[in-house]
């Protein structure tokens, strides 16, 4: 028997712009639209169904869209295969219509734009990753790893838990990075670790008259390390050069004897001790000591000895040093 249902008629749509849901990225939309009149008792028909047909599909698929980001296409597509694939009527009554073989596709600048904004944001999260990361880790060092020497120690042997002995080693290397990381002076409690490091004495007869100098503070010379602040030798040694006293010379040991003198005189006892320590030979020419007379004359009549015994008739820079009698006798 005949149907008393009209036909299904179809139609084509294509490249219909349905928003997403990120503005200003459209979808472009194709479907075949299937449409049929509806019968009914008013009589009304429309000039165009076909219209009324693709205005129903058309409705129904941006429903779907609006609420899709437009980096899924093929997901999109499927969805909306599956909503428009049921006859629905039209907002009139008039045609029954429904959609298949759904296109969905983006403009090819649209697609050269998600992609660059997918790589940024990757990279974005990424970077903002690694810097919660390194926040983390510097707390963890500031805050704790290196808040005190104790702690900084305490950590460093829990990463070594055997080796003890290396521990007691890495106080003063600890001590000064804790200082670092807090902006402070190396405890007093761990200075003596420290390579360099000491406290800065008065200028007194208990420290052997170091105190503040030109060049800022000194200590003396001792077992702990050289003597903090200007260098005394290395000077001495240039001023010795420049003024022609060669090495090993009697000139030259005579010289910085005097120097050294000069230095204890000047209440500097450790500096005196350091000079004669360095730059004096063991058996080098010794200075008698002079009388006033000799002292306020400047030393023309000045005897000189070495320590096994006198010298006699040798020369020191063009002056004759005499032992057992006074120039100019």
């Amino acid at each position: 028997m005949p149907s008393d249902e009209p036909p299904w008629e179809k139609t084509r749509v294509s490249g219909v712009a349905l928003p997403s849901l990120v503005p200003d990225y459209d979808f472009h939309f194709s479907a075949t639209v299937w449409w049929r009149p509806i019968r009914n008792a008013t009589g009304l028909v429309h000039a165009d169904p076909a219209g009324l047909a693709v205005e129903t599909v058309l409705d129904r698929a941006r429903s779907v869209t609006e609420r899709e980001v437009p980096g899924r296409l093929d997901l999109v597509q499927h969805r909306l295969n599956g909503v428009l694939g049921t006859q629905a009527q039209d907002r009139s009554g008039l045609v029954e219509a429904m959609g298949g073989r759904v296109e969905l596709r983006l403009s090819e600048d649209d697609r050269n734009r998600l992609g660059k904004l997918s790589e940024v944001r990757k990279t974005e999260e990424v970077w903002e990753h690694e810097r919660r990361y390194e926040q983390s880790k510097r707390a963890y060092l500031g805050d704790d790893v290196l808040k005190s020497t104790g702690s900084a120690v305490v950590w460093w042997l829990a990463r070594h838990d055997e080796q003890v002995e290396a521990a007691v080693d890495m106080i003063g290397p600890l001590a000064q990075l804790s200082a670092a990381a807090n902006d402070v002076p190396v405890s007093d409690l761990y200075e003596h670790l420290v390579p360099g490091v000491g406290p800065a004495p008065d200028d007194d007869e208990e420290n052997g008259g170091f105190g503040e100098g030109p060049f800022g503070p000194r200590t003396p010379p001792g077992p702990a390390g050289p003597i903090k602040g200007p260098s005394v030798i290395g000077p001495l040694e240039q001023l010795l050069d420049d003024v022609g006293l060669e090495l090993g010379s009697d000139a030259r040991e005579v010289y910085t004897h005097r120097v050294a003198s000069v230095t204890e005189a000047a209440d500097r006892p450790a500096y005196a001790r350091l000079i004669r320590e360095k730059l004096l030979s063991e058996d080098g020419v010794v200075p008698d000591q002079p009388g006033p007379e000799e002292e306020r004359a400047g030393g023309p009549g000045m005897r000189f000895t070495k320590p096994d015994g006198p010298v006699n008739g040798s020369a020191v820079n063009g002056t004759t040093v005499r032992g057992e009698h006074e120039a100019g006798e």
